[in-house]
């Protein structure tokens, strides 16, 4: 009578509800199979994942990302954990199941002990069962994938997707056919299409809807309640969020599973079928006295890993580097969706950045053709408020030719402006100064012109730099034929000293004429800097051969300069994707100077490390290899030397920290789309590195596919 009144019970329609209803009564043991084996699993693999991430894990705006790992050692990681927690979820679920059957029957829930003893003694049907599923879902997405290509429309690839994985849906019954019935992988499988082909398909959509659709939404919902959180809240609240979907999320699922087994097999009328269901329900393990032990260990396990993964972002015992990053181009989409206009910056256009007013920081951008250079200023170096002001252009300017900025030290940006002069029988240019504040960018009021007369000023390269006491100092590197035809040339480097920010009476003075492979358009191929002394030092690049010049200076006007040739010149064969190239200096508060610059061969970043003044011995260290924006020198309060850089094959940002010829790496920012031509560094006013580099996808196109990031390490080991 017992057993026919179970068979009734389990006839009743709506699965689905009854199922979750069950399941949410006798919700702690149904989850204590998942909490007894993956709470230690998940110790056991993060405490083996801990020394992965030694400089590899970012704590980025108060939450945990992790990038910057070996990728090989991650990925024999990544394979050990889900290869380790498939297994586990072999031996769960199938318990999980059979507990599910005791609810389900009307009797008290098997004891977690039992249920798991079950699974066990099935795990080898169990796990044929998982491997013939990889490639059935594989299949399955190959299929939506193949009618993506063909069509080109994702409406006949969801329409083939989902058809085939409801086509898959009874194979979830074979699942209780092993545990419940002892049945072999391949005999279950067909037992679940035998339960439900020929049938209502609404048992397919019952189980597709039970155990897919229904968390599949509980998790999005979730995930838009924590679309407001930020920072430790977010870290916690997800941590919870998933620690309690990861073990709920099973129980009910396999309460699902079981309610459609039994209620399809109690649907049937026949002697066998009735013989069978009789055997099941006898079958069960005993329940055993409710002691109530799981719910010590339950509870834990749904709030544990949101508390520990919450903790260790907010405490970070592990004095994971702490950055704050923002995406500047996601406020601008924002502020431009709404009406408001967003400033004009291409993806291109960021030249170099230096500090700004107050805690600010100003960005020099080229406009490119039609637009004069501009000054890009933020309030602070987060940049979540931002300014672009564009030079006033005269008719005459010349807009085609890269300007070269330095920052006063009031927090102006002094810019470099060509303008084309037109006489009777010739044309040429001059080349003179703006001075951008947060409002303008306009020429000095006492300016005089740096150059009065230049042929061609896209055949000369330009480098500037303030002086520590006041004034400016411009470097250029002109090539001039000195081979009447037969194609030599020499590299003419001069250094133009001004007193004033305004360049009123410039002095001009040939520093350094050295071979050159001849003319060739290069991105920032000439940097100076002015050391604590005032001596100048220039670093000049071949853009044929790669070569690198240093002149250092003994005095400040240069009258002494001595000229050393730290890299020597390469021999490539030019091609149609020719490799990126740049040179910056910077110089140590002793004068020695250090270079950081891009091999001209494969544009691998390199660092070269001055023992002496003038460069003549040094040491010189590869960072990485391919890189697409320039690397950026800069020397800290400390007198380290930190290098901003491009790893494109990972691809991250990076600051290297460099000293006595060795430099230690730091992923500070993964790219997610991919590497950007721009990378520009400063120090703050706290004396922190402040880092703005382009996140492109290289979809020149596509304006919506880069981003414009600001990312500051803030607590960045001494």
């Amino acid at each position: 009578m017992e057993i026919v009144d179970v068979r009734a019970r389990l006839r009743r329609p709506f699965v689905i509800v009854r199922a979750y209803l069950g399941a949410a009564r006798h919700l702690v043991p149904l989850v204590a199979p998942a909490a007894v084996v993956f709470l230690p699993l998940g110790l056991i693999a993060a405490s083996a994942l801990l020394p992965l991430l030694s400089g590899s894990a970012v704590v980025r705006n108060d939450e945990l990302e992790i990038f910057g790992a070996e990728p090989r050692e991650l990925l024999v990681w990544s394979a050990a954990v889900l290869v380790v927690f498939t297994v586990a979820q072999a031996v769960v679920f199938p318990a999980t199941v059979v507990i599910a059957a005791g609810v389900q029957a009307g009797g008290q829930p098997v004891s977690a002990r039992r249920a798991l003893r079950v699974a066990l003694r099935r795990l080898p049907s169990l796990l044929l069962l998982v491997v013939l599923a990889v490639p059935v879902f594989a299949l399955v997405v190959a299929a939506g994938f193949g009618a993506l290509m063909v069509t080109g429309s994702m409406v006949p690839a969801v329409f083939v997707f989902v058809g085939l994985a409801l086509f898959t849906m009874p194979a979830l019954l074979a699942v209780p056919a092993i545990v419940l019935e002892g049945r072999s992988a391949l005999v279950a499988v067909r037992r679940g299409y035998d339960l439900v082909i020929g049938h209502s398909p609404s048992s397919t959509f019952t189980l597709a809807c039970g155990v897919y659709v229904i968390p599949g939404a509980v998790s999005q919902a979730l995930d838009v309640a924590m679309a407001g959180l930020h920072g430790p809240a977010l870290m916690y609240a997800s941590g919870l969020a998933g620690g309690v979907l990861a073990l709920v999320g099973t129980a009910f699922q396999a309460s699902v599973v079981t309610r459609q087994f039994l209620h399809r097999l109690a649907l049937r009328t026949d002697p066998v079928s009735a013989e069978e269901f009789d055997r099941i329900l006898a079958g069960l393990p005993e329940a055993g006295p409710r002691r109530g032990v799981w719910f010590p260990l339950v509870l834990p396990g749904l709030v544990l890993p949101g508390l520990v993964y919450g903790g260790v972002a907010t405490v970070n015992p592990f004095g994971w580097l702490e950055t704050s990053e923002t995406d500047v181009t996601a406020a601008w989409r924002d502020s431009f969706e709404a009406g408001i206009g967003a400033p004009q910056l291409g993806r291109g256009h960021l030249r170099a950045l230096y500090p700004g007013p107050g805690t600010g920081m100003a960005a020099l951008v080229y406009g490119g053709f039609r637009k004069p250079s501009a000054m890009f200023a933020c309030a602070d170096h987060t940049c979540r408020q931002a300014r672009l002001r564009y030079a006033e252009a005269g008719p005459d300017q010349d807009l085609s030719v890269d300007a070269v900025g330095a920052a006063l030290p009031d927090g102006r940006l002094v810019l470099t402006s060509w303008t084309w002069h037109r006489g009777e029988w010739d044309s040429w240019e001059s080349l003179g100064l703006l001075i951008c504040d947060q409002e303008r960018c306009i020429p000095p009021r006492d300016g005089s012109p740096l150059i009065p007369r230049h042929d061609f000023a896209r055949g000369m390269s330009l480098a500037l730099t303030t002086r520590p006491g006041g004034g400016l100092v411009v470097a250029t590197a002109d090539q001039v034929d000195i081979g009447r035809g037969l194609m030599r040339y020499d590299d003419v480097i001069s250094l133009i000293s001004c007193a004033d920010s305004g360049c009123s009476r410039p002095v001009t003075r040939e520093v350094a004429r050295v071979p050159s492979g001849g003319f060739a358009p290069g991105p920032q191929t000439l940097s100076v800097v002015v050391g604590a002394d005032d001596r100048p030092v220039v670093a000049r690049m071949d853009s044929r051969t790669g070569e690198v010049h240093v002149v250092s200076c003994e005095d400040p006007a240069c009258t002494r300069p001595r000229v050393t040739r730290p890299v020597a010149p390469q021999t490539i064969e030019p091609t149609e994707d020719s490799p990126r190239h740049a040179v910056a200096v910077a110089v140590r508060p002793d004068g020695r100077p250090v270079l950081a610059y891009q091999d001209i061969r494969d544009s691998a970043v390199k660092y070269v490390d001055c023992r002496t003044r003038d460069c003549a011995q040094h040491v010189t260290v590869t960072l990485s290899g391919r890189s697409y924006a320039p690397p950026v020198p800069v020397i800290d309060r400390a007198g380290r030397v930190l290098v901003a850089y491009q790893d494109a094959r990972r691809p991250y940002v990076m600051l290297a920290t460099c000293a006595d010829g060795h430099c230690s790496r730091t992923a500070v920012s993964g790219m997610r789309n991919g590497p950007g031509d721009c990378l520009a560094m400063m120090l703050d006013r706290a004396g922190r590195p402040v880092i703005v580099w382009t996140d492109d996808n290289g979809l020149y196109f596509s304006d919506s596919e880069w981003a414009l990031m600001v990312t500051t390490p803030l607590n960045l080991a001494p």
